[in-house]
């Protein structure tokens, strides 16, 4: 047994690996603030265009949550997970998810066209008229 050559062969390794990490961690930093950056850039625009905060914040968290799920499959590609396999599991996932929590997920569609169709707006409020008391 070569000592020498195991423990040349672990450094390479070591090494090898603790450059991937060192890649992901940069590839994640630089990510986030990508992401960060792109959601300030859509919620100034949509700002601009007097959109409604509640779609605003709506928009941005979507946009924030799928290109994080993005970055993080980036970064298991960059360590050799095969994407695809990953891929195929999400959709499975979606769809047994979707069966599962049916009613949920309609009310989820249902709160999403009350944001998109806007039929209240921030500020809006209905006052009760006041309750005449019996003497």
């Amino acid at each position: 047994m070569n000592i020498q050559g195991i423990l040349d062969t672990a450094a390479v390794q070591l090494t090898t690996f603790g450059l991937k990490v060192a890649g992901a961690i940069a590839v994640w930093i630089v990510g986030r603030y990508l992401i960060s950056l792109a959601v300030r850039l859509v919620s100034a625009a949509l700002t601009r265009n007097n959109v409604d905060p509640t779609i605003l914040r709506y928009l941005g968290n979507i946009i924030s949550v799928t290109l994080n799920i993005i970055l993080v499959i980036a970064i298991l590609g960059y360590f050799g997970v095969e994407t695809t396999s990953f891929a195929a599991l999400v959709a499975g996932a979606g769809v047994a998810i979707g069966a599962a929590w049916g009613g949920l997920l309609s009310n989820l569609a249902a709160g999403s066209f009350l944001i998109v169709l806007r039929p209240f707006v921030v500020g809006d409020y209905q006052s009760r008229p006041a309750a005449s008391k019996a003497r």
